[in-house]
């Protein structure tokens, strides 16, 4: 089963704050195996209750809390452009979103600091536009 957008995020997260599985399932109160299996992507579809009890084990910042949110309703987000968000917190969630929600011709995509650098290109000259 390939990973997952939502897949990276989880687990990202939970690496940040140094927990291992067993230690975010008690602290909350959701099956180990479950965090395990949304982290690999062989479940994609958790009910916002449960991601509400991750996110605030996970603790992460406001940015990154909406973009768990957002990849829950977009489980065809490319996990490596999920990734490379994560690591830089000056890409906003907007441009995450429209980098997000590109389409590509072919089988070639950008690598993620090339698609996130369109996408700000883009926005700038919107806003030079106005």
């Amino acid at each position: 089963m390939p990973q997952t957008g939502l897949g990276v995020a989880i687990k990202t997260l939970r690496e940040r704050r140094t927990l291992s599985l067993r230690e975010i399932g008690q602290l909350s109160t959701v099956d180990h195996a479950y965090i395990h299996r949304l982290e690999t992507g062989e479940k994609t579809n958790p009910s916002p209750d449960l991601v509400e009890k991750l996110l605030k084990v996970l603790k992460p910042s406001e940015r990154d809390a909406v973009l768990v949110t957002w990849l829950v309703d977009h489980a065809d987000a490319d996990p490596s452009l999920v990734e490379f968000v994560l690591q830089d917190p000056s890409i906003s969630i907007d441009v995450f979103t429209a980098a997000a929600g590109v389409r590509h011709r072919g089988n070639a995509r950008p690598d993620p600091a090339t698609l996130i650098a369109r996408i700000k290109r883009a926005f700038e000259d919107d806003d030079e536009d106005d």
